[in-house]
């Protein structure tokens, strides 16, 4: 049984993909219902048929490997078209290295006589969000596609679907199968879907930020092909699941950071974190799926897996203290940003760069938070994103400055944004809890907990300062709902998920979590939601009383709400008296008349992009650097 689930989350989305090319526009939105529908069940039938492992062998496998080598065979091809099109020269040099080293390691690697898929909670755990989460934003997309392209002047929505249905058949394919030659295919399919949904308006500028990721993500792709080179000619290794348990820790050291490198490239963490950013030139959910779902998270995946590699080891060290440091830059420059899209995408890339961190700490607990952020994270981020799109679709803006006064104008999608923003930094959602984890289990190391004090610090600022624009009184732009049931279901979905989450943490925890720290470090820390507390190894506080008291405020607030008529108020600028036919003007030092304005703080001469990214860049590569040497010395 399975078996057939792992081939079904495979051919399912791969079988969507071609039925969304055949058929017309006009069925989009009842395969996207199907599509998610599937998918929902098919990941749930995965948890219940349990753990375990699935070789695949014999005719069957030889097939199989021929297709292998086929999709990497056109991987090439495409990318050396489109690259020699476009006159990309950086990622054609790029292709050109990484097609060497695949000829190199297709004729030294051992050829693997069968296909291992490693079924654990982790890969449970990604599995119920690649399905659930990544077909509720393509059945969102079917409400948000048709008034995009209008807006766009384009007609392609073949491809958006297409290429959507199949990432996920590509990152099921991933979190699941423990070959590691297997393993990099699903990977660089990841990189070759963004590529092509980056560069959907296919005007210069997706076209370039389509590439930037390609490029970046083809450098991960290298430094994973020498990682698979030295794992099978100098260790014998062909699983993921092997390279944490062969001999000791420091004998894989180099082929371990250089698969962790992929996994910074591909989690978008500094220096590589420009093609994420880039990435928001594409449709909302384009960056709802790559941000949450898909193709960030493979990145953190890989290197929670190989946790037990680096485990309490200096490298390990390293690595918390690479990810603490992308963490707090990354929040630092989210803070300076107005456009919405941008404000989520450092969030992204800075909540990555915690989960990396905790994994580099590599306690029991630290890997528990790790795994329990990656989960909390993509639910309320895929929210937020799709929040975001539907906003600009209904004021016209994704400027946080124009979103004053959403409350007024959508109220039931400003309820749904703000749960996302305030799980993101209140207790008792799960995000908070396994940051304050995470930060707890940090105090051994002062830099690390240094940076995840700041980091966690300024998250609350530009979330708080975004809610409070969005709960203002006052809006200048009108406002079109569209209450679609494909939109706002996933919506809802979401919310839900986030509420029902969060409630079921010590579950989740208990039924997932805690088997998969055992397995992958031999011990589990414990965890327990007894009487209301929530207490571990490092503390405890009352659990059960937050949610009661935000409980309590919610119904007072609905049961108050019609009780009290506010009165009108007037508007008082020191100085002349506003003119009569404008009450918003007023007379400035040199005599003329101005509109007042009011918006929140951006200190983009402290926090500016064009003040801390260079900054970042040089102290992120220097860590990578030294982490690289300090593997090599020893």
């Amino acid at each position: 049984m399975l078996k057939t689930t792992i081939m079904l989350l495979i051919t399912a989305p791969i079988l969507f993909s071609f039925l969304f090319v055949a058929l017309g526009k006009s069925l989009y939105k009842f395969l996207a219902w199907a599509f998610f529908i599937v998918g929902a069940v098919s990941s749930i039938m995965l948890v219940l048929d349990g753990t375990g492992k699935v070789e695949v062998a014999g005719s069957s496998f030889a097939l199989l490997e021929n297709i292998v080598l086929i999709l990497e065979v056109l991987i090439i091809l495409f990318v050396f078209y489109v690259s020699a099109k476009h006159k990309n020269w950086p990622t054609l040099a790029l292709i050109a290295i990484q097609t060497v080293i695949a000829a190199y390691s297709y004729m030294t690697i051992a050829k693997v006589e069968s296909v291992s898929f490693n079924i654990d909670q982790f890969s449970q755990v990604m599995i119920l969000i690649v399905n659930i989460i990544g077909t509720a934003i393509i059945l969102f997309a079917t409400g948000y596609m048709d008034q995009y392209e209008k807006h766009k002047h384009l007609n392609r929505q073949k491809t958006f679907y297409f290429t959507m249905s199949f990432f996920l058949a590509a990152m099921n394919g991933l979190v699941m199968v423990d070959t590691l030659g297997w393993l990099y295919l699903f990977w660089e399919i990841t990189t070759l879907c963004s590529f092509v949904l980056i560069a959907y308006n296919q005007d210069e500028e997706s076209i370039n930020n389509g590439f930037r990721a390609l490029a970046l993500n083809l450098i991960g792709g290298i430094t994973f092909s020498l990682a698979l080179i030295m794992l099978s000619t100098k260790f014998d290794i062909s699983n993921l699941s092997a390279v944490g348990t062969s001999s000791t820790a420091v004998a894989v050291a180099l082929p371990v950071i250089l698969l962790c490198i992929a996994g910074f490239a591909k989690s978008a963490q500094m220096p590589f974190q420009s093609w994420l950013l880039g990435a928001m030139v594409a449709p909302t959910p384009v960056s709802a799926l790559l941000h949450s779902s898909t193709m960030v998270n493979a990145g953190v995946f890989l290197i929670i897996k190989l946790v037990p590699a680096f485990a309490n080891t200096p490298l390990g060290i390293a690595i918390a203290i690479y990810g603490s440091f992308t963490f707090v830059m990354c929040s630092a420059l989210a803070l300076s940003q107005r456009n919405a899209k941008r404000v989520l995408a450092y969030s992204t890339i800075a909540n990555l760069g915690l989960i990396i961190a905790s994994a580099g700490i590599g306690t029991p607990l630290a890997v528990a938070a790790a795994i329990m952020l990656l989960l909390f994270h993509a639910i309320s981020k895929a929210l937020l994103f799709l929040c975001t799109g539907e906003i600009e679709h209904t004021i016209g803006s994704k400027d946080i400055e124009d979103m004053s006064g959403l409350i007024k104008k959508a109220p039931f999608l400003t309820m749904l944004a703000s749960l996302g923003m305030i799980s993101m930094l209140l207790p008792p959602f799960g995000v908070l809890l396994t940051k304050w984890v995470s930060m707890e289990v940090a105090s051994s190391n002062p830099i690390v907990s240094i940076f995840l004090i700041l980091g966690s610090a300024l998250t609350t600022v530009y979330y708080v300062k975004w809610l409070g624009t969005i709960l203002s009184s006052s809006m200048d732009k009108n406002a079109v709902q569209h209450l679609k049931p494909e939109t706002y279901f996933p919506l809802s979905l979401l919310g839900s998920l986030i509420v029902v989450t969060s409630i079921l943490v010590f579950s989740i925890y208990d039924y997932f979590i805690k088997p998969q720290i055992a397995t992958l470090l031999n011990i589990a820390p414990t965890v327990s939601g007894q009487g209301g507390q929530f207490s571990s190894e490092i503390g405890a506080f009352a659990y059960a009383v937050i949610f009661i008291v935000l409980a309590l405020a919610i119904l007072i607030y609905f049961a108050t709400k019609n009780m009290f008529t506010p009165r009108p108020a007037g508007y008082y600028m020191c100085g002349e008296n506003n003119l009569e036919k404008d009450k918003l003007m007023f007379r400035n030092g040199i005599g003329s008349y101005d509109k007042s304005s009011v918006s929140n703080i951006y200190l983009q001469n402290i926090f500016g992009e064009n003040k801390l990214t260079t900054l970042g860049y040089v102290i992120s590569i220097l860590l990578i650097v030294i982490a690289l040497v300090e593997v090599v010395v020893v």
